[in-house]
């Protein structure tokens, strides 16, 4: 199932108003209106992005419920037990309503909560999911099973983009290595 910015509508609208003048072709009467609609559909367009932030693209969710636990993932009814699950990798970006500034705007903007993804391999074949997250008490959910993964030694990786992270957290080297002998990997 894919979810698109509920802002970005308005921009999807105006795409349909600037394409719509091309049916203004075949009606001679009206030709003199191409113009006017096409510049119309396009002010649209212009305006829609500018509300949704720039962001109108499209996100995977999972169709059905996702879960996650020390005895597998679940994920659109389909169970796969965790011992056969292998490259298991949390790229866990932001929570729904949380402020975030990249650095590409000044102003920044709130996440929409459905940029996160589950990648693994069971049997050799890749799985991909996309997942929502809520909002913070849900990350903290999903903190808890990676604490549970880090206790019993269950491998996978987690990260924010291409930022490894521990519970979230971005460690300096001394602290990795804190966090492996607390979780005894050390």
């Amino acid at each position: 199932m894919k979810r698109r910015n509920k802002k970005a509508y308005v921009a999807y609208a105006g795409l349909v108003i600037a394409a719509s003048s091309l049916l203004l072709v075949f009606n001679p009467a009206w030709q003199d209106y191409i113009g006017w609609v096409f510049g119309t559909g396009i002010a649209v367009v212009i305006i829609g992005a500018f509300i949704a932030k720039g962001d109108v693209s499209n996100y995977g969710l999972s169709e059905e419920e996702l879960v996650v636990s020390v005895k597998g993932i679940t994920i659109s009814g389909q169970f796969y037990p965790l011992e056969q699950v292998s490259q298991m990798d949390f790229n866990a970006e932001a929570f729904a309503g949380r402020y975030m500034n990249d650095g590409a705007m000044i102003s920044g903007t709130s996440s929409d909560g459905m940029t996160n993804t589950l990648r693994f391999e069971i049997n050799g074949k890749p799985v991909t999911c996309g997942f929502f997250l809520s909002s913070q008490a849900h990350v903290l959910e999903l903190g808890a099973v990676f604490d549970e993964f880090y206790q019993r030694h269950i491998p996978f990786i987690e990260r924010n983009k291409s930022t490894r992270t521990y519970l979230f957290q971005i460690l300096s080297p001394q602290q990795v290595e804190e966090f492996k002998k607390r979780y005894g990997y050390a």
